[in-house]
């Protein structure tokens, strides 16, 4: 790979770490206005279909489907932005969110771990030092005042595995014709489709009470499904599952400080040391690919 597709790869996944940072301020909103969490992974899906699909007309010229890869995007769409946000918002039901949000990072270790006992991957020395790093920097957030609901617990962490098998089956389905806003767009549609028969199978469709509430939804499906989710696709096809993965922990450090700035949340030394940990783990995977080039 050159150095510049390198650049993009880091420069997209990390982009895509900070959207998806801002989410939770997003659908704050957007659940006052009477949207539940399950119709809002819904929402997300759809709404950014049009933009998706002029998108990839754009890059590729053809939104015509071909029968193989159309079923390849099923897969991601399933484990990626079906039951990942499904499960992770249930466990905040039980856990604050910057619990459930912990438990949930446990995915950076968990590709690296299912990359090593099914794929055959050799673990590199600097890998595991950073994975390290950033779970003991996730781990500085935990507020030790909160309580550990075992249903909570396991339903974040299960969305951290959904979220693990799908940065390392991502690759596998994107290829030279494959990639970009045209896989994309048909992962979203995927995604909305399955989003909308769980909506419909658990009667909790629920739809924005005001125009005001459809213009944040339609905000939301642009930054996160044509934004953020497209961004960490192209970051992963370039780069890998196990950097873009833990790259990717940068999104909570993103949530602290908006947080700290929208909330006027309080901020402490251990939340200051874990982002630093955080960032510099970070800054080492990128190391070895950039001594190479």
């Amino acid at each position: 790979m050159n150095k510049t597709n390198l650049i993009k790869g880091y420069i997209y996944t990390i982009l895509s770490a900070i959207i998806f940072g801002c989410m939770p301020l997003m659908a704050k909103y957007i659940y006052a206005d009477g949207v539940n969490s399950i119709s809002l992974v819904f929402l997300r899906n759809l709404i950014a279909l049009p933009s998706l699909a002029i998108l990839a007309l754009l890059q590729e010229k053809t939104l015509k489907i071909k029968a193989k890869p159309f079923l390849q995007a099923a897969i991601p769409a399933l484990f990626g932005c079906v039951l990942t946000p499904v499960l992770l918002f249930s466990s905040y039901h039980y856990l604050a969110t910057g619990t459930a949000t912990i438990f949930h990072f446990v995915y950076p270790s968990l590709v690296v771990l299912i990359g090593i006992l099914f794929l055959k991957k050799k673990l590199m020395p600097i890998t595991l030092i950073s994975m390290v790093m950033c779970f003991a920097g996730i781990l500085l957030f935990y507020n030790p005042q909160g309580k550990l609901h075992p249903t909570g617990v396991i339903l974040s962490l299960a969305s951290g595995l959904a979220f693990a098998v799908y940065v390392i089956v991502l690759p596998y389905f994107q290829t030279e014709e494959n990639h970009g806003f045209y896989f994309s767009f048909y992962v979203a549609l995927w995604s909305a489709v399955q989003m909308l028969i769980m909506c419909l199978g658990s009667n909790q469709l629920t739809l924005p009470g005001s125009m005001k509430g459809w213009v944040m939804c339609t905000l939301f499906a642009l930054s996160v499904t044509s934004g953020a989710v497209v961004l960490f696709q192209k970051g992963t096809y370039l780069i890998g599952g196990e950097k873009s993965s833990i790259l990717s922990t940068l999104e909570p450090i993103t949530g602290v400080v908006i947080g700290i700035l929208a909330f006027q949340e309080d901020f402490n030394f251990f939340t200051i040391l874990g982002s630093l940990l955080v960032i510099t783990a970070s800054v080492l995977i990128a190391v070895p690919d950039f001594k190479k080039k």
